[in-house]
């Protein structure tokens, strides 16, 4: 559901940005990539293992691939893959979870910054310097779509936690009552 999120997002996003990027010559997913890369960072809260950032990138290439959403052709699994692969790396680092924040930003930025790196040089074959511009940007725009993640992950994961609490404490008084039935019979 996430990787369908990020995808439509990024084809709302995406236009608009670019109509300023044009100008720049530059590419408008450096810029716009932050807030569709919130959406992989969000995958890797909710599903904090080794291999659910590549997965969910993967699945996200699959459908472009699939879909008319402009792929890079074969390039896309390469363009859409190494973030995720990035992601997932970071966050062998962050195996206690000790600060989300600071992972989520980290996160946004090194996944805004390859996708960008990759586009870059498989697909525009840019000069360094306008690639060491397109970099800083997907940088900042990476750690924007980072900080957002992180408020977004906040926000939901508190109610989640108590909805699971009080079904599993739902399941276990309903447990405790059929076997107290069962001892009764």
């Amino acid at each position: 559901m996430l990787a369908a999120l990020g995808l439509a997002t990024k084809q709302i996003v995406r236009p608009v940005i670019e109509i300023f990027t044009r100008i720049l010559v530059i590419p408008g997913g450096a810029i716009a990539g932050g807030f569709y890369m919130l959406w992989l960072v969000l995958a890797k809260r909710f599903v904090p293992k080794f291999g659910s950032g590549i997965f969910f990138c993967f699945v996200q290439a699959l459908v472009v691939l699939i879909l008319p959403f402009g792929s890079h052709g074969i390039f896309t699994f390469i363009t859409y893959s190494l973030p995720g692969l990035v992601v997932d790396l970071i966050e062998l680092l962050n195996r206690k979870n000790k600060n989300a924040f600071l992972f989520s930003v980290l996160d946004g930025a090194a996944a805004n910054l390859v996708g960008s790196i990759a586009v870059s040089i498989f697909l525009f074959n840019m000069p360094i310097e306008i690639m060491l511009f397109v970099m800083v940007l997907a940088i900042l725009s990476g750690n924007i779509g980072g900080i957002i993640a992180h408020l977004i992950m906040k926000q939901v994961k508190s109610p989640l936690l108590q909805t699971a609490i009080i079904e599993s404490d739902i399941i276990t008084n309903q447990e405790q009552l059929s076997e107290e039935k069962v001892v009764v019979d």
